[in-house]
């Protein structure tokens, strides 16, 4: 499923204080954390872009869907309301084998399944 949607699905999971998805989002935000994925430092700052970001993937995992990245140009993703940092963490997460893209790339680009680890955490 499109990331963009799938965003927008988790961000009104967020806000309606869905407490067992929100535990699953921290739980992904310290698992990403932890692989590198997303930074440590400036959390205070940019937290609520990891905490969405893992949400998002949480609720892909949900779903039982691929995550889809449906260009990689920043400008388009920003007009879509979504970080530009976006591309960077997707790459990571291909890099720590997070998220694996279905096409065989070595980068994040078309359907992204999940990795064995990220499996485990979330089951």
């Amino acid at each position: 499923m499109n990331c963009i949607t799938l965003m927008d699905q988790a961000i009104t999971k967020l806000e309606s204080n869905n407490l067992p998805f929100i535990d699953k989002a921290e739980t992904a935000l310290g698992f990403l954390r932890s692989k590198g994925v997303l930074p440590i430092n400036r959390a205070s700052i940019n937290g609520h872009l990891h905490t969405t970001y893992s949400a998002m993937l949480v609720e892909a995992h949900e779903q039982g869907t691929t995550v889809d990245v449906p260009t990689r140009k920043q400008s388009d993703l920003h007009e879509l309301g979504l970080t530009t940092m976006i591309i960077k963490w997707f790459d990571t997460a291909v890099e720590q084998k997070v998220l694996i893209p279905t096409n065989g790339a070595r980068n994040a680009q078309g359907q992204l399944a999940f990795g064995c680890l990220f499996e485990k955490i979330m089951n």
